[in-house]
């Protein structure tokens, strides 16, 4: 495997932060080059740079030089140096490239007016794979193939031969990202155009495994408002996103491609640069921000999510993730929506019979609070692209994450329950006592994760408060002879066989409205023999197990047989038997 840089991957300091005193410090990061990273940027007019010198490649190389990455951007066309202004002072950058104003995919025929216009004839003719030799290609076309309407069928398959051909003439060990087009809205250009032909592109990639990877540009850009007034090219400020981004995935390529997993050097997303390779699963939209972070500044948003499994993922490297690799994982999740939401974290695989999925952490967070999913000893299932990724139960709610850790097993840092001040493993008295000492500022170090009790980011008198209340919950009084206790001695392993008679009775179906579901529910009644309207009777309710419904205790239980049995004996007096259907969601009929 090509060893270009060393990892820049940020060390994650031992143990857990102390709220006091702060003394936290700047992650290190160093990428020194073995070699240049060859990166050829290839595609149609937003590869050239239509409306702004460069493009996005000049802002891209500003982005790679600021993260130290040594590289050298190769093609047939441009020159080694160029420059422009850039916030007030000049910069320099690598001009080479591969992009041509016009192209689809593959020459279109009959032959335009304007001439030949064919990525993969252009390339061809121009050897220009096989003399420049990238480690990187960054590989964006089909907007003009969109703009003439082209069937996306045909469109996917001019995309497998122009990559089987680049793949032909690159080193087996270099890497294609295939990327989304961005929005546009000219010549019949709308959402569900460029939509379709992006998953289009997804599928391809994704063809090809590692090798060849998508890569969502168009998720990196903010619609139409990043475009110039053509509606049609990026406008600066998306050429600008666009290398910005560019310089991201890279980024994550070369730390994915660093070697072996590192047990010094465990994988810790903070957020606080960027999202470091995590993207937006299913329709769901991610991107870094400051309203919320467990710790440090930043984490990660995730937003506009249609289902429940729209989520956040990352894909890890199955050669540094091999089957059977032992890891532990951790991820905190926060979300706001004023109710408490299920959260799992899974990772998928694929496999020959497709793509298989193993939930393998679960938590309920509360709104407004940080929740911790973790499984210290997790082992890597067989399958290739494990992809590690977060979603919900059953909500679509919007939700923050950060602080992720992905580290040998037995190598995540301590967790401590909330409340458990003094980190003995159990909330006790003492903790009370350690706090309260705190905060009165007889002890000066306390640790923010297991005594911030209300989530709010401070540690206060409320946080003592809320401590004293578990710890001084009292005991449930136990009579000294319960009821059970006193029949226990009457009870027998299985039901008599003559209490099991022939069931009387009369068994009714009825509907009624349910305000939690908000909708009709149905249960079963049974009215016990020479039922009486006049009469009032006790009510005894009979619940189902896992996927049952109202009709699941009914048949074959021999409740109502010994309902019928103990009543005519006189052994218990007439009742209402009601068998519910326990599931009251709105979904659930």
């Amino acid at each position: 495997m090509m060893k270009k840089l060393v990892s820049c991957l940020t060390a994650l300091a031992a143990g857990v932060t102390m709220l006091l005193p702060a003394a936290q410090s700047e992650p290190e990061t160093a990428a020194k080059a073995a070699d240049p990273l060859r990166i050829m940027p290839v595609g149609d007019s937003i590869t050239f740079g239509y409306g702004e010198d460069g493009g996005y490649r000049k802002y891209l190389d500003g982005a790679l030089k600021d993260k130290g990455i040594s590289f050298d951007m190769v093609g047939p066309e441009g020159r080694s140096s160029a420059s422009f202004s850039y916030k007030g002072q000049m910069r320099s950058y690598d001009d080479n490239h591969a992009g041509y104003s016009g192209y689809t995919i593959k020459q279109q025929y009959p032959i335009p007016s304007w001439g030949e216009n064919g990525l993969y004839e252009k390339l061809k003719s121009k050897d220009a794979v096989k003399n420049a030799q990238p480690d990187l290609v960054l590989l964006m076309i089909g907007t003009n193939d969109m703009t003439a309407n082209r069937n996306l069928s045909d469109c996917e398959s001019d995309l497998h031969t122009l990559l089987d051909y680049m793949l032909s003439d690159l080193p087996q060990e270099s890497t294609v990202f295939l990327a989304s087009i961005p929005e546009f809205t000219a010549y019949g250009g709308n959402a569900q155009r460029v939509g379709n032909y992006n998953n289009t592109v997804k599928k391809v990639a994704e063809s090809y495994g590692e090798q060849v990877q998508f890569a969502d540009v168009h998720g990196c850009l903010n619609g139409a408002a990043d475009l110039q007034s053509d509606q049609l090219h990026p406008s600066g400020a998306g050429y600008e996103k666009i290398g910005n981004f560019w310089a991201e995935q890279i980024e994550a390529y070369l730390e994915a491609q660093s070697g072996s997993f590192d047990p010094d050097q465990p994988l810790h997303f903070d957020f606080e640069s960027g999202l470091s390779g995590w993207k937006g699963r299913g329709a769901a939209e991610v991107s870094v921000t400051q309203n919320a972070a467990a710790e440090g500044s930043a984490s990660a948003l995730v937003s506009n999510r249609t289902a429940d499994w729209n989520g956040i993922a990352y894909a890890l490297s199955s050669r540094q993730f091999p089957a059977g690799t032992n890891i532990g994982v951790q991820a905190k999740v926060m979300q706001e929506s004023g109710k408490s939401v299920h959260f799992k974290m899974t990772m998928q695989y694929d496999t020959a019979d497709g793509a298989v999925y193993d939930t393998f952490a679960e938590a309920d967070a509360s709104s407004g609070k940080w929740t911790v999913l973790r499984n210290a000893a997790y082992t890597v299932k067989e399958g290739s692209n494990p992809v590690l990724y977060l979603e919900t139960d059953s909500d679509k709610c919007d939700f923050y994450l950060d602080d992720v850790i992905v580290s040998p097993s037995g190598g995540l840092p301590d967790f401590y329950p909330i409340g458990d001040i003094n980190r003995s493993g159990t909330v006790d008295r003492n903790d009370a006592a350690d706090l309260a000492a705190f905060l009165t500022g007889s002890d000066s170090v306390i640790y923010a994760d297991s005594s911030d009790l209300d989530g709010n980011g401070k540690v206060n008198a409320c946080d003592l408060t809320l401590l004293k209340r578990i710890l001084l919950v009292p005991e449930p009084v136990v009579p000294e002879q319960s009821y059970m206790s006193r029949i226990s001695g009457t009870l027998t392993a299985s039901v008599p066989a003559s209490a099991l008679g022939k069931a009387g009775g009369t068994l009714e179906h009825i509907t009624y409205y349910s305000k939690k579901a908000g909708h009709d529910k149905g249960a079963n009644v049974w009215l016990p023999p020479e039922y009486d309207p006049n009469k009032q009777y006790p009510v005894m309710y009979v619940n189902h197990g896992y996927g049952g419904d109202e009709s699941a205790m009914t048949n074959g239980m021999g409740i109502l047989e010994l309902a019928t049995t103990l009543i005519r004996s006189g052994e218990a007096v007439p009742m209402l038997i009601v068998f519910t259907n326990q599931y009251t969601h709105p979904d659930r009929m």
